[in-house]
């Protein structure tokens, strides 16, 4: 379950850039298409329907010559071939005072007629080339976010591991007192009569058990009006982002019984509470004895609980 809800909190969003990218390039390729003159809808059906965007590499390579460019004065679209702008007139290139044809300020000759080229045209602005940026990013999309899956594939995989037993166990609380000793069953009753005990808030005894490797965590979770629930889940898990210990009820009207967890991990975990799929706050205290029906081998004298929400 926790491997499943970091699935979707991480891997949602880069499967919906993934997801998302064909249709970046299927508008790229249309208006590009339809800039250059070409085909736009072929062109954007063979993007779309080629397989691993092969058919996007296709028209990179075949798509028709052009300068990109545009006119400074009004940003009409424009080729470098044209000597003036055709929406407002602006002279793009010097021409040839002969035959017309667009050439450079720093030839001699016409190409096209071999006339001589001595007068400078002073009112030529140059046509602007337009920056493409959406191919940019389209590209950098391609390599970017299956590098970044993979990556986040591998971070997750080598961290989510066994995290040696975990076990629940839902308890009456007759059947809680009659299983503990007498000094903790007092002291479990202690705790749990005074509890301002609202119907949308979870309490915890917790009891640690430090290990060499892992450390044994036992829980006594006491959630009012959700005693005895027919439907629980329950998973615990050391990650990248932590250890996380889950508890999943539904709501029942009762509220006479306790559940016992017992999971051994690494790190202090979190206990996360949810009745009905919502989250429920919680407090736990922690205490030097054992408060569930877990039997461990090592247990300390009974102390005063400290609490630590």
């Amino acid at each position: 379950m926790l491997f499943s809800t970091i699935t979707l909190v991480i891997f949602i969003p880069l499967l919906v850039l993934l997801l998302a990218v064909p249709v970046l390039i299927c508008v790229y390729v249309y208006r590009d298409a339809k800039r250059r003159r070409m085909n736009p809808v072929l062109w954007t059906l063979i993007a779309l329907l080629a397989p691993t965007f092969l058919g996007f590499i296709i028209y990179l390579l075949v798509r028709s010559p052009s300068a990109d460019c545009t006119c400074p004065n009004c940003g009409a679209d424009v080729t470098e071939s044209y000597v003036v702008c055709p929406r407002c007139g602006a002279k793009l290139h010097a021409a040839c005072g002969r035959c017309g044809a667009p050439v450079e300020p720093d030839w001699q000759v016409c190409p096209r007629c071999a006339s001589p080229l001595t007068q400078p045209q002073a009112d030529v602005t140059p046509p602007v080339r337009r920056k493409d940026r959406t191919l940019w990013k389209i590209l950098v999309a391609i390599i970017a976010i299956p590098v970044v899956l993979i990556l986040v594939s591998l971070l997750l995989f080598a961290s989510v591991h066994s995290s040696g037993s975990a076990s629940l166990q839902y308890v009456t609380r007759d059947e809680l007192y009659a299983q503990l000793d007498g000094e903790a069953a007092d002291a479990v009753r202690a705790w749990v009569e005074p509890l301002d005990a609202r119907d949308d808030r979870a309490y915890a005894l917790c009891y640690v058990t430090p290990g060499e490797d892992l450390s044994t965590y036992c829980y006594l979770v006491y959630v009012p009006g959700a005693a005895d629930s027919s439907h629980t889940g329950f998973g615990s898990a050391s990650t990248l982002f932590g250890a996380t210990v889950r508890l999943e009820l539904q709501r029942t009207g009762n509220s006479g019984g306790f559940y016992c967890i017992q999971t051994d991990l690494e790190k202090e975990p979190r206990l996360i509470v949810t009745v009905d799929g919502k989250k429920y706050p919680y407090g736990v205290t922690e205490v030097e004895y054992n408060p569930t029906v877990y039997t461990l081998e090592a247990q300390s004298t009974l102390p005063q609980p400290s609490s630590a929400d």
